[in-house]
């Protein structure tokens, strides 16, 4: 079978991809930047066709050949969305029928019973415009997608990334409706399962996992999985759609117009009413908590792929040319920690772990292990890589919200070396933005001074070498 997948370069579609490659189906991808394609490593393997939805010709062109359309795409991605969103698909579903495509394959929202926010009445509206206008067509309505990269499960992650701040929580109190998630496996199933519907048929069908909760226990559940404790939620009236959508855009790494409609869609149960029609994935449907562990363990299609939206890593870097051989500048970064410090301003560090105490954290403690090897403690941080002579990463242990590591690199330099000190931040959304522009200036300073520390000692070693 020949498929066109619409939107591959989206979240679910980089996902399909892949699945539908290794059932030996030939995919055709219609996309406009065929550099995002070419990041997901299986460019080669598929026809790709440069062009727009708006453009009618390049539409024709990409349905003309295939059997089925995968229809993965929605333009949230700034004001008269839904009006878009409405031409691209009257437009797909004409360019399909005379193409003699047997099938089109829609993914768009779970409804809820009465009124619906703009953005799900327009999920709604593409479906049946599809249905009308095209061939028979699959529309599947999914809610919440679990797993990494999906922008409701980041806004998830970093919601439940304030616990770490302190154990109260406010959400917005439409954080109290139901929603029915699903992992991101079982909808590649459910679209796949699609491809096998009798010929001529046409529907609208919800999948779901196993699992009915409000999107505070989502929160929760998810704080649960990532070790963060589960949080005392507080509700907060929302009543500012613009302004959440904003302080949505600070907390995660999505844009305001994206996060508006979601936060609007919060407003509603989303459960399902009815089924998908195949019935269940193998095994049964995935249980959130289960999805939530794929995505954090990055397991399968819940994992990231590189055209995931993620936060930025924030970064510092010291170069220092430095009078010494490799192997005793080497010889002090082996050394670093415990009772020897880290050459940096006298008492900062244990200042720094006397407050990391304060708020549960492990503090300074004075750890060495007896040799450098990945998975040890060196003080309040954990080895992740130690190639000898060369160098030494580490990750911190400290309570912060986001991921700190410090790399440590030896190069030649001549008769000399070179000491390269990069400490990188990936921030958990607003508030480890938040903390890493609160303590810029002191960790600028500390870090400039271990940078300078770290050589000189390397020189007094070298010396006493010589001298000895």
């Amino acid at each position: 079978m020949r498929c066109l997948v619409i939107g591959a370069t989206g979240y679910v579609g980089a996902r399909l991809v892949p699945r539908l490659l290794a059932e030996g189906r030939a995919v055709r991808c219609l996309v406009r930047d065929p550099a995002k394609l070419a990041r997901l490593g299986w460019d080669d393997r598929v026809d790709a066709r440069i062009g727009d939805l708006a453009d009618p010709a390049a539409v024709a062109d990409a349905c003309s050949g295939v059997d089925a359309v995968f229809y993965l795409v929605h333009s949230m991605d700034g004001p008269a969305f839904a009006e878009r969103d409405r031409e691209a698909a009257s437009g797909l579903a004409r360019a399909a029928r005379t193409a003699g495509v047997a099938r089109v394959v829609y993914l768009g929202g779970l409804q809820p019973p009465g009124p619906a926010s703009a953005h799900l009445s327009s999920r709604r509206e593409v479906g049946e415009v599809l249905v009308a206008e095209g061939p028979p067509t699959a529309v599947l309505q999914a809610g919440i997608v679990v797993g990494a990269g999906s922008a409701s499960f980041e806004m998830i992650r970093n919601l439940a990334g304030l616990a770490r701040l302190g154990p109260v929580l406010p959400l917005p109190d439409r954080a109290w409706n139901r929603v029915q998630p699903i992992g991101v496996d079982d909808v590649l199933h459910h679209l796949l399962a699609a491809l096998e519907l009798p010929s001529g048929v046409s529907g609208t069908f919800d999948i779901g996992g196993p699992d009915v909760l409000t999107y505070r226990e989502l929160v929760a559940g998810f704080a649960e999985e990532a070790g963060l404790g589960r949080p005392l939620s507080v509700p907060v009236p929302v009543s500012l759609p613009r302004l959440t959508a904003r302080a949505a855009q600070a907390l995660t790494p999505i844009g305001r117009y994206l996060a508006g409609p979601l936060l609007e869609s919060m407003a509603h149960d989303l459960v399902c009413r009815g089924g998908p029609p195949d019935g269940p994935p193998p095994g049964g449907a995935t249980p959130y908590r289960e999805a939530v562990r794929r995505a954090l363990d990055g397991v399968g299609a819940a994992g990231r792929l590189p055209t995931d939206p993620t936060e930025p890593e924030l970064v510092e870097e010291h170069v220092e040319r430095v009078d010494a051989p490799v192997d005793a500048l080497w010889a002090v970064i082996e050394d670093l920690g415990g009772d020897t410090g880290w050459h940096t301003l006298p008492g900062v560090w244990p200042l720094r772990g006397a407050l990391d105490r304060l708020v549960g954290g492990i503090g300074a403690r004075r750890t060495r292990p007896e040799r450098l090897r990945p998975g040890a403690a060196l003080d309040w941080w954990r080895i992740e890589d130690v190639q000898p002579g060369r160098l030494l990463r580490l990750r911190a242990e400290m309570r912060l919200p986001g991921t700190a590591r410090l790399e440590l690199r030896v190069e030649p330099d001549g008769t000399g070396s070179r000491y390269v000190q990069r400490t990188t931040f990936r921030p958990d959304g607003l508030p480890g933005r938040a903390y890493w522009a609160a303590q810029l200036p002191a960790h600028r300073l500390v870090f400039a001074a271990m940078a300078r520390g770290v050589p000189a000692a390397a020189v007094r070693r070298a010396a006493a070498a010589r001298r000895g």
